[in-house]
């Protein structure tokens, strides 16, 4: 009985931790592909086996197909992100659908089944929102802007910037562009900082 006890004693003195929810992160790139800087970063994202989702313009799509299809060829995912990157809101239905039909044209052989689309600017309205969906598109936006293309968070401000939202979000869609040199100058920086908040995943394109 008293070994019973002492069993019982030793048993509950080990304590069991609950740990936090874990931090859910898709990387996303605006605006490219770009003959430089496009590289740079796939580079970077294969060292880190990190697969990013990349909303291009069709204009810079149809200049660098092979960048496009390094990308693709890479495991990335490829979203449409206009032809050339107006204020929708201030178009009319054909320009809207003009915009994005474009853009479909160059990409279409990478678009999957579940195409997605990034309004530039994230400026859209329920004309937008119809014309896209009408064309089998699924909008898709950010929970984390890292300003990488500002002034303001210029040479590498933008990751500090992008690490504060992080830290105050589970679930982090994060908004990056392919065509600045900074971006790729700093990216590494960047996912290694997100890694040392602890308890992070970088989710596949898929689940996006």
């Amino acid at each position: 009985m008293a070994a019973a006890r002492r069993a019982v004693r030793a048993e509950t003195l080990v304590p069991s931790y609950a740990t936090g929810p874990g931090k859910d992160v898709w990387l996303t790139f605006d605006d490219g592909p770009h003959p430089v800087q496009t590289d740079r970063i796939l580079k970077i994202l294969d060292d880190f086996k990190i697969k990013a989702t990349f909303f291009v313009i069709g204009e810079n799509a149809k200049n660098h197909k092979r960048v496009l299809k390094r990308t693709f060829d890479a495991g990335h995912r490829i979203g449409n992100h206009t032809y050339t990157h107006p204020h929708l809101s201030k178009l009319t239905e054909a320009q809207i659908r003009d915009e994005v039909k474009k853009t479909e044209d160059v990409i279409a052989d990478y678009l999957g089944k579940d195409k997605l689309f990034r309004p530039p600017y994230g400026d859209h309205n329920a004309l937008v929102d119809r014309v896209v969906t009408s064309l089998g598109y699924r909008l898709v936006f950010w929970s984390v802007d890292t300003l990488d293309w500002s002034a303001k968070y210029q040479p590498d401000g933008w990751v500090q910037h992008g690490l504060d939202q992080i830290r105050e979000r589970d679930k982090c869609v994060v908004l990056n562009h392919d065509i600045h040199k900074t971006t790729a100058d700093n990216l590494q920086m960047f996912i290694d900082r997100i890694k040392q908040i602890g308890n992070v995943t970088f989710r596949p394109p898929s689940t996006l």
